[in-house]
C-alpha cells in the first residue's frame, strides 16, 4: 500500500474543498478496492477531499484513474500507487537475474535502479518534497515562503502549497503555481531563487499576511508592516486585512499642494478603480505608527467603485482622502462598517481640497455608511464641492473639535441620514463657497457661486451637542431638515446662516424635529436668510428648554404647528437685522414662554399673519410695539393664557394699518394691562371684532373706519385659572 496526497482543483487550477473523488482501475469503470485513509482505516469509494481540497488515499500497487467531480463536469488523471515492499523485492530479484542474464537483464537492472531511487526520494526524511516534485500532478508542500522560493522552477510538479509566510499556520500561506515569467510583488507573485515565480491561485482576494504583514503591533512594540501593506495596495487589486493590529507609517512621500495649500497634508496609499479593501471588523486594525506628520491610510486621485469595509483605523490624518487630480474623476468611493478612532479628520474628500481643484473633472458619490467615528481632532466626515455625498447610519462619539459631518464649498444632492452621535461639538454643516483655501476663486469669473443645494438631513439622533446642531450657511437652498432628535447645551440647534454677498431663494424646510436645549441661552431654530425670496417652512417641531424657540430674521416663512416651551421668547422676529417682515405666517403653534412672539427691529412690517396659536405666557403674548408699523396683516384666532399679573398689554402693535384683530381669546389675570393695545400716531382702517378678553382694549387714535369696525368684543370675561 502507498499513501498519496493530491489537491482537488477545478479547470482553472483553483482549490475545490470537499470535492467528491472516485478511484477506478486504470482504463476501466471498475471501482478500486482495498482503499485506506491517512490513518490506515478503510476508506469508501467514492470518497471526499477535506475542507482544504486535500485528497489523502492509500491503494494497493497498480495503475488507477482518479476522477474528481467538478460540479458541471469531471476531471480524470492517471495515477500510480507503488507498494514499497513489493518494488524492493522486484528490484532485488531483477538485480540477481542481472548477474547472469543478457542485455535484457541489464535493462531490467536499470529500471530497478530508477525505481529504487524514486523510492528513496519518497522516503527522504530531510527533503520530503523531492519525491513529490517527480510527480507531474502532485503538490509540493513548503513550510514557509523562504522554503518555497528554493524549489526549482523546472520541477515536474508546478503546484506548491505554502503552509505559512514565516511559519506554518500564520495566515500567510496558500496554493501557488510555478511559472517561468512574472513580476514579483512579494505576495500574489513571489520571486524564486532560480528565477521562477510562485503565482497565487485562489479565488478570494489575498490577505496582507500573504504579503508578509504580521499584525503583531500591541500599541508600543511590534512589526512595521508598511512594506507589505503598500505592496498589497500597489497591485491595484482588491485585498483583505485579516484580524490583527498592523502598524504602518510612513505610507508615502510628502505631497506639495499648489499654492502652498494644506501644508500639513501628506500622501497616502493610492487605491485604483474597483480596488475594494475588506476587513473583519473591530479586530482588523490599521494603526498609524509614525512619529512625523500623520498621513492618511488610503487616498483616491482618480477612480470609481471603491469600497473600504470592516477595518478599524487608529490615529493618522484620515482613514481616506479623496484628492481628484487634473483630468481626474472620482465616483462612488466610501467607507462601510469601519471604525475611525483618533484621526485629524476621519473622512476627507472633494474638489475644493484637491491637488487641482479647478482642473479635476468631477467628484461624486463620496459616502460613509455604518461607521463608528470616535475622538477625531477636527471633523468626522468632510465632503467639499462634490455631487451626492452621503453620511448614513454612522455613530459619532467624542468629536469635540469640529463637525461630525461637513458638506462644504458647494455640495449638491447630499444626504445626512439615520446617524447617531453623543458628546460632540457640532453635528453637521452645509455651506457654499467660491473660494479655495487661500481665498482665491475656486472657479474663474464670471462663474456663479458654488451653491450647497438639495441636501436632506433626516432621522438623526444626536445627544450632548455643545454648540451647533444643524448649521446651514451662505447660499444654501433646497434643504430639508426632517425628523431629527437633537439634544444638548447648544448655541443654536438648527441655524440657517447668511453671508454678505450671497443670495438665497429661501427654500428650506425644518419639520418634525425634536430639540431639547439644556443651556438657558440656547436657541432652537434660527434663520438669517436676509435675502430669502420664498417662504421657508418651519413645521411640527417640538422645541424645549433654552432661551428662544425660534429666532426668525428672514422676511417670510410659514411657522406652523410647532410646540415650543422656552424660558424667554417662544418666537423672536427680526432681531438684530435690518429686515422687515413681509409675508410671514405664524399659525397653529403652542407656545409656553415668558413672551410668546416678539418683534425685534424698528422697520415697517406688512402682510404678517399670526393666527390660531395657543400661548401660555407671563409677559407679552404678541409684542410688535417696537416696529415702525404693521400693515395689511391679521392677528386672529389666538388663545392666550397668562396667570401672572402683567401690567403691560398682552398684544401690542405700533402704528397698525389695515390689521384684523379678531376672534382672539385672552384669559388674563385680574389687574393685568390691556388685552389688545395699538400705539403710535394712529390706528387706521383696522378691524377689531369678536375678541373675548378679561381686560379692556386700548386703541390709539382710531380713524372712523376702525371705530366703525370695533364691534362684538367681550372685554369683561371672567378669568379662568
Amino acid at each position: 500500500m502507498e499513501l498519496k496526497n493530491f489537491y482537488a482543483q477545478d479547470a482553472n487550477g483553483n482549490i475545490m474543498p470537499n470535492a467528491v473523488c472516485t478511484l477506478y482501475v486504470a482504463n476501466t469503470s471498475t471501482l478500486a478496492t482495498g482503499l485506506q485513509d491517512s490513518n490506515g482505516a478503510p476508506l469508501p469509494n467514492p470518497f471526499s477531499a477535506d475542507i482544504n481540497g486535500l485528497i489523502a488515499v492509500a491503494a494497493p500497487q497498480g495503475m488507477y484513474d482518479l476522477e474528481v467531480d467538478r460540479g458541471t463536469n469531471t476531471g480524470k488523471v492517471r495515477v500510480q500507487f507503488i507498494d514499497v515492499t513489493q518494488v524492493a523485492a522486484d528490484a532485488a530479484s531483477a538485480s540477481a537475474a542481472a548477474s547472469s542474464a543478457t542485455a535484457s537483464a541489464a535493462s531490467a537492472a536499470a529500471s530497478a535502479t530508477q525505481a529504487g531511487q524514486f523510492i528513496a526520494d519518497l522516503q527522504n526524511i530531510s527533503d520530503p518534497l523531492k519525491g513529490a516534485a517527480e510527480i507531474g500532478r502532485g503538490w509540493q508542500v513548503a513550510q514557509t515562503v523562504a522554503e518555497a522560493i528554493t524549489l526549482s522552477k523546472n520541477s515536474i510538479s508546478k503546484n506548491v502549497f505554502i503552509l505559512g509566510y514565516y511559519a506554518p499556520g500564520d495566515g500567510g500561506g496558500g496554493p501557488y503555481t510555478i511559472k517561468t515569467t512574472g513580476t514579483a510583488n512579494g505576495g500574489t507573485v513571489i520571486a524564486m531563487a532560480d528565477g521562477g515565480f510562485l503565482t497565487l491561485c485562489q479565488t478570494i482576494p489575498p490577505s496582507i499576511r500573504q504579503f508578509g504583514c504580521k499584525g503583531d503591533y500591541n500599541g508600543t512594540t511590534g512589526t512595521d508592516d508598511t512594506a507589505g501593506y503598500l505592496a498589497a495596495v500597489n497591485t491595484g487589486l482588491p485585498f483583505h486585512i485579516p484580524s490583527g493590529n498592523f502598524k504602518v507609517a510612513p505610507i508615502g512621500p510628502t505631497v506639495v499642494y499648489p499654492g502652498g495649500r494644506e501644508p500639513n497634508r501628506t500622501s497616502a496609499a493610492t487605491l485604483s478603480t474597483g480596488q475594494n479593501v475588506t476587513g473583519e471588523g473591530a479586530t482588523s486594525i490599521l494603526t498609524w505608527g509614525g512619529t512625523g506628520t500623520p498621513q492618511a491610510f488610503f487616498r483616491v486621485i482618480s477612480g470609481k467603485n471603491i469600497t473600504v469595509s470592516g477595518i478599524s483605523f487608529v490615529n493618522g490624518y484620515s482613514a481616506i482622502i479623496i484628492d481628484p487630480t487634473s483630468d481626474g474623476s472620482v465616483d462612488n468611493v466610501g467607507l462601510k462598517d469601519c471604525i475611525l478612532d483618533g484621526q485629524l479628520i476621519g473622512f476627507l474628500g472633494g474638489r475644493q481640497y484637491a491637488l487641482d481643484p479647478t482642473g479635476s473633472k468631477s467628484c461624486s458619490n463620496l459616502w460613509m455608511d455604518g461607521c463608528d467615528i470616535r475622538n477625531t481632532v477636527v471633523h468626522g466626515m468632510v465632503a467639499t464641492n462634490c455631487y451626492r455625498p452621503r453620511a448614513v447610519n454612522n455613530n459619532f462619539q467624542n468629536l469635540l473639535g469640529g463637525f461630525c459631518v461637513d458638506f462644504s464649498q458647494g455640495c449638491r444632492g447630499g444626504s445626512i441620514l439615520d446617524n447617531l452621535g453623543d458628546n460632540v461639538l457640532h453635528f453637521c454643516k452645509v455651506e457654499s463657497s467660491n473660494v479655495d483655501l487661500d481665498g482665491n476663486p475656486l472657479l474663474p469669473a464670471p462663474a456663479a457661486v458654488l451653491q450647497g443645494v438639495s441636501i436632506t438631513i433626516a432621522n438623526n439622533n444626536i445627544t450632548n451637542i455643545q454648540q451647533l446642531g444643524v448649521f446651514l450657511n451662505s447660499n444654501t437652498d433646497k434643504i430639508l431638515v426632517l425628523g431629527n432628535n437633537l439634544h444638548g447645551s447648544f448655541t443654536v440647534a438648527i441655524s440657517v446662516g447668511s453671508v454678505t454677498g450671497y443670495a438665497h431663494t429661501g427654500q428650506f424646510i425644518a419639520s418634525g424635529n425634536i430639540i431639547n436645549m439644556l443651556s438657558i441661552n440656547a436657541i432652537g431654530i434660527r434663520s438669517q436668510l436676509n435675502t430669502g425670496a420664498e417662504p421657508s417652512l418651519i413645521a411640527l417641531n417640538s422645541i424645549s428648554g433654552g432661551s428662544i424657540g425660534i429666532d426668525w430674521q428672514n422676511p417670510r416663512a410659514r411657522i406652523v404647528g410647532n410646540n415650543i416651551t422656552t424660558i424667554n421668547n417662544g418666537i423672536a422676529l427680526g432681531g438684530g437685522t435690518a429686515v422687515a417682515m413681509d409675508g410671514l405666517e405664524i399659525s397653529d403653534n403652542s407656545i409656553s414662554s415668558a413672551s410668546g412672539i416678539v418683534g425685534g427691529n424698528s422697520l415697517a412690517w406688512k402682510r404678517v399673519k399670526i393666527f390660531d396659536n395657543t400661548f401660555k405666557v407671563t409677559s407679552f403674548s404678541i409684542y410688535l410695539g417696537g416696529i415702525a408699523s404693521l400693515t395689511n396683516s391679521k392677528i386672529s384666532g389666538n388663545d392666550v393664557f397668562n396667570a401672572s399679573v402683567f401690567a403691560s398689554p398682552s398684544i401690542q402693535v405700533n402704528n397698525a394699518a389695515g390689521v384684523r384683530f379678531s376672534a382672539n381669546s385672552l384669559n388674563l389675570a385680574a389687574g393685568s394691562g390691556a388685552a389688545i393695545q395699538t400705539i403710535g400716531t394712529a390706528t387706521v382702517k383696522c378691524n377689531i371684532s369678536g375678541n373675548i378678553t378679561t381686560s379692556a382694549l386700548s386703541i390709539v387714535a382710531p380713524d372712523a373706519s376702525t371705530t366703525a369696525n370695533n364691534v362684538n368684543n367681550i372685554i369683561d370675561a371672567a378669568f379662568a385659572a
